[in-house]
């Protein structure tokens, strides 16, 4: 997450906006965002934060992970979400997705503002 926040000044000027989606509670989700805003504070000073270029939603009974069909069983605390990220135009349709085969496997930050900026722009993503 952090590095999504490092990159951030490659997608924020097009006003794209990166969600993720975790099925853990509120509470958690806001200390993995002040520990990264500390992060950010500390190593990168003149990102700006406000507003803050990743929303993560707390998806606690997994709804929104199954009704786009990434739902994962398996893990300790239930139902997860694959590893599977979606940039979407402006029009709401799914432009680009990138599925991974494990918890790492993710695009790499600088790979996703690549894809996003295109796609706000009207482009055709770039291909990985």
């Amino acid at each position: 997450m952090t590095a999504f926040v490092y990159e951030s000044e490659r997608y924020v000027p097009e006003k794209v906006q990166i969600l993720g989606v975790s099925v853990e509670p509120p509470e958690d989700g806001k200390k993995l965002l002040e520990r990264v805003t500390e992060d950010c504070k500390e190593d990168r000073p003149h990102i700006p934060l406000d507003p803050y270029p990743l929303r993560l939603l707390s998806d606690p009974d997994a709804q929104l992970i199954r009704a786009v069909g990434v739902g994962h069983d398996g893990h300790w605390k239930g139902l997860i979400a694959k590893p599977v990220t979606f940039v979407v135009d402006p029009d709401g349709k799914v432009r680009w997705t990138y599925s991974g085969d494990s918890a790492s496997d993710r695009p790499s930050p600088v790979a996703l503002a690549r894809v996003a900026v295109a796609i706000a722009q009207g482009k055709e993503p770039p291909a990985e």
